[in-house]
């Protein structure tokens, strides 16, 4: 027999509707009719509390269903993936991190980062998506509002408090903008530019930082 007919049945033997396992489960009762109709599968969360709420063992509702097996496995496999392309982007984000910090700390910039700076700040954005899109509970924070809220709040306050000093330090104009025809509104455009980039620069590292902090529990995870 297969899972969706096993929860149909537990649901009828126990006389419950959908919309009452629904409640039960937190789920909708759109939800429990596509598991009944063998449509979409719970996750594995779920499929624990079904196996308290309707008292039968998980063996008993996995049982037979080949279908089912090869979801989990599948989901498995993907799990396993994301958490090696976390751990490799949570490693090169550290590096960026580090370099930045050592950068910072030098009175010249290094001629090589005048020169690949812009692909290396292209380079350190896109693997700050990776790694964020594949951080273990990414799915959990997306979901959940006051988890959204909070890590809002939190890059805005800390980019904040980094960002106010930078704002207020004086930018260098080049020469050919100061100098062109339209000095003025060039030389505005420059410096809104400037501290719009900084700006971006500095909510990124906090982000950044942050996931270092959260992320470095799931890196010393060794299941």
């Amino acid at each position: 027999m297969q899972f969706s007919d096993k929860l149909k049945m537990a649901r009828q033997q126990q006389h419950y509707t959908q919309t009452q396992v629904a409640e039960q489960l937190h789920v909708s009762p759109k939800t429990i009719s596509s598991w009944e109709n063998a449509r979409s599968f719970p996750d594995i969360s779920t499929l624990v509390k079904i196996s308290d709420f309707y008292d039968i063992s998980l063996d008993r509702l996995l049982r037979e269903d080949q279908t089912m097996m090869e979801h989990y496995e599948t989901i498995d496999k993907h799990a396993l993936r994301d958490k090696h392309i976390f751990q490799v982007t949570y490693f090169v984000n550290l590096v960026f991190i580090l370099g930045f910090v050592i950068v910072h700390m030098l009175s010249n910039t290094p001629p090589i980062l005048r020169q690949y700076g812009s692909w290396l700040m292209l380079a350190f954005f896109v693997n700050l998506i990776v790694l964020a899109t594949h951080y273990p509970n990414y799915r959990l924070w997306i979901r959940s509002w006051p988890r959204r809220i909070l890590l809002i709040i939190l890059t805005i306050g800390i980019a904040t408090i980094i960002l106010l000093p930078f704002l207020n330090q004086p930018t260098n104009i080049p020469t050919d903008i100061n100098s062109s025809a339209y000095s003025a509104q060039a030389a505005q455009g420059y410096l809104a530019g400037a501290k719009l980039g900084v700006a971006i620069n500095i909510i990124a590292g906090t982000l950044s930082s942050i996931f270092i902090v959260f992320g470095s529990e799931e890196i010393l995870d060794k299941n």
